[in-house]
């Protein structure tokens, strides 16, 4: 192995140093990095660095002095190309400010708009839930008075059985008083054929035996009727209590009838009113929610128009500051290229950054 091929090879660009790659073969040897590694803002080669680097340290070798007036003029030239970049960012910064801003103010209406949409929701929702509390108690007010219909129904069924076994215990007496006025006539007509059978009781004995034992019959026949009479005046009697107590019942069913009526008509009142009162609040929380809906967008289509012209004015500006910046740069570098002309010239180290 010869000593050239056992020495370490670096980069010899001064500010690299990197370990190079062994040669292989005879062919020539790199002096410089060949894996594409770059530097400063030009994105120099090692080989490009090292040869500008050369040509900075032989202007600076000379002895010739910087000309004045070539230095002012390069200065101008830097001037009229920083002025427009100011100019730019202070446009920028005043723009961020002004977005900066605009955002703030268009989130504080979005969540006040939020906000209030959230209470309208709560609103609606005490409304529906007083809503369905009254539907609750509309249906059971109803409930009630099905309920007392349906007792009412049953009382005035009772009543109407009643009223007809008081009736046909009426029409019972007055059969049996019809009756007992039949055998109190027949009675009467014995007791006359008796008294005319008396008068010809001697004529007629026999046929007094026979009125006498149609006389006990007819007796044991009025016994027989009037017994029915009490027993159906009894009848009669057991029949109106019974009517009166199912024409309470049917009083006290009408009155818890009409106590359920009453409660479902204030039921339904509050209901009505509940619901009309839950309209009123939606129709006004929605007309303030679109109301506020409409300041919002246009607001932010005011926005928008103002940031649509802010930004055309900055795009103008921008290219008119492109445009000075492009005429700035082709006059800098006509200037380097006068620079670089003149013998021996040596610049600061600013200036030749600057210009780099």
């Amino acid at each position: 192995m010869t000593e050239e091929a056992g020495q370490l090879r670096v980069c010899e660009y001064r500010r690299c140093g990197a370990p190079l790659p062994p040669a292989v073969g005879r062919g020539s040897r790199a002096r410089f990095c060949q894996d594409g590694k770059t530097w400063g803002r030009r994105n120099l080669s090692c080989r490009d660095a090292e040869a500008v680097l050369s040509d900075a340290e032989s202007l600076r070798e000379t002895d010739t002095e910087l000309d004045d007036t070539a230095v002012t003029a390069l200065a101008g030239q830097v001037d009229r190309v920083l002025e427009p970049a100011r100019g730019l960012v202070e446009t920028l910064t005043t723009l961020r400010h002004q977005l900066e801003a605009t955002t703030a103010t268009a989130l504080a209406e979005r969540d006040a708009a939020v906000a209030e949409a959230d209470e309208h929701r709560r609103q609606r929702g005490l409304a529906e839930a007083d809503a369905a509390q009254a539907r609750e108690i509309a249906r059971e007010a109803t409930a009630s008075a099905e309920a007392g219909e349906k007792e009412k129904s049953a009382a005035i069924r009772e009543r109407d059985a009643a009223r007809g076994a008081q009736r046909e215990a009426l029409h019972e007496q007055q059969r049996a008083e019809g009756q007992l006025s039949a055998v109190r006539d027949e009675l009467t007509r014995v007791a006359e054929r008796a008294d005319a059978a008396v008068a010809l009781a001697g004529e007629r004995a026999g046929t007094i035996a026979t009125l006498t034992a149609e006389l006990a019959a007819a007796r044991a026949a009025l016994d027989e009727e009037r017994g029915r009479g009490q027993a159906a005046e009894s009848r009669a009697e057991a029949m109106a209590v019974r009517v009166e107590a199912a024409e309470s019942r049917a009083d006290a069913a009408t009155s818890r009838l009409d106590a359920a009526h009453e409660e479902l008509t204030k039921a339904a009142t509050a209901r009505q009113a509940a619901q009309e009162q839950a309209h009123v609040d939606a129709d006004r929380l929605r007309a303030r929610f679109d109301e506020r809906l409409a300041e919002l967008q246009a607001t932010h289509e005011q926005t928008v128009r103002s940031m649509h012209e802010t930004t055309t004015n900055l795009g103008a500006d921008l290219r008119t500051s492109v445009g000075r910046a492009d005429n700035a740069e082709r006059a800098l570098t006509r200037a380097l290229a006068v620079l670089r002309e003149v013998p021996g010239l040596e610049l600061p180290e600013d200036v030749a950054a600057m210009l780099k």
